[in-house]
């Protein structure tokens, strides 16, 4: 077999078994696309210069790719606040382009200084998984976050979610909404992730939307970010051409085949997951989060 079937095949099932996982437990396609590109690129020998940044503006496309499915389908049940996720969409996608113009593509955040980023990001997600309540576990179980289709939320049910009633676009604090599209379009570009760890959150907490809905703007908030993020990595590495399918620092060919999968198989996992102990399946991920973020923290100290 030769070289390029061993790679399809490996991201073939790493899309397969990260959308799956990612399905079951609710946690963002960045968390998964991220670390995998990473060791795979490095290990593929991809020049150490070009390796972070071609790591996160590939992620920021499978990201991209798995958001159209899920908004599409959000859109369809009625799940997405269209104005909030344009504000908020466009104050990430602004920061995208300046972290990656002025910081991720310089020479500055190389490989080490994003695993390290990226390892604190994994601790932290793992913290809030240990430590989340058992009835807000159940409610993300339901919602796949940013990841899969989302197509089960409707059932959750909203009655503990909002303490007051849901705030339309036109009452949200313009100053709340910038900064959460700061936040999240910081992380993307930083990790290669959507944003959803600040977007969802935020909209639950701080602008009162019911589970579904804040999961379903979440998703079509990431479009506008990782969008932003896809075009800000292929004209920054413009001149660059890693591969048959690449254009500056985003790898097409690769995205596609890991982020297409990955998306299918997010479905499968949000229907496995009402079958299951969240609980345990969260913890369970936490743990593997934190062995994945001290790999990668032994790695940056050469052990």
């Amino acid at each position: 077999m030769n070289h390029m079937w061993i790679d399809l095949l490996i991201l073939l099932a790493a899309g397969i078994v990260g959308g799956f996982v990612g399905g079951l437990v609710g946690v963002g396609g960045g968390l998964i696309f991220a670390p995998v590109l990473f060791f795979y690129f490095d290990g593929a020998g991809i020049p150490v210069e070009l390796l972070t940044p071609l790591t996160i503006g590939t992620s920021l496309l499978c990201t991209l790719i798995v958001a159209l499915f899920s908004a599409h389908k959000q859109h369809q049940n009625h799940a997405v606040e269209t104005l909030t996720a344009l504000y908020v969409g466009t104050a990430s996608a602004l920061t995208v382009v300046l972290v990656t113009t002025f910081v991720t593509t310089q020479p500055l955040y190389n490989a080490a200084v994003f695993q390290v980023v990226f390892s604190l990001l994994l601790v932290a997600v793992a913290m809030h998984m240990s430590l989340q309540k058992q009835s807000e576990a159940g409610d993300d179980s339901d919602t796949n976050l940013n990841l899969g289709s989302g197509e089960d939320v409707d059932d959750v049910s909203d009655e503990a979610e909002a303490k007051g009633p849901v705030l339309t676009p036109g009452r949200k604090k313009p100053l709340t909404l910038i900064l959460t599209g700061l936040g999240a379009g910081a992380i993307a570009s930083a990790a290669g992730v959507g944003g959803g760890i600040v977007l969802v959150p935020v909209y639950r907490k701080l602008m009162r939307m019911p589970i579904h809905l804040a999961v379903g703007t979440s998703s079509a908030t990431i479009i506008l970010v990782s969008l932003a993020g896809v075009l800000a990595y292929v004209f920054s590495g413009a001149g660059y051409h890693v591969s048959t399918f690449s254009l500056g620092y985003v790898d097409f060919g690769r995205a596609l085949i890991l982020s297409v999968p990955a998306a299918f198989m997010a479905r499968i996992g949000v229907k496995t997951a009402h079958l299951l102990d969240q609980s345990k399946l969260r913890r369970s991920f936490a743990f593997v989060a934190v062995i994945v973020a001290l790999r990668m923290s032994l790695r940056v100290l050469g052990v």
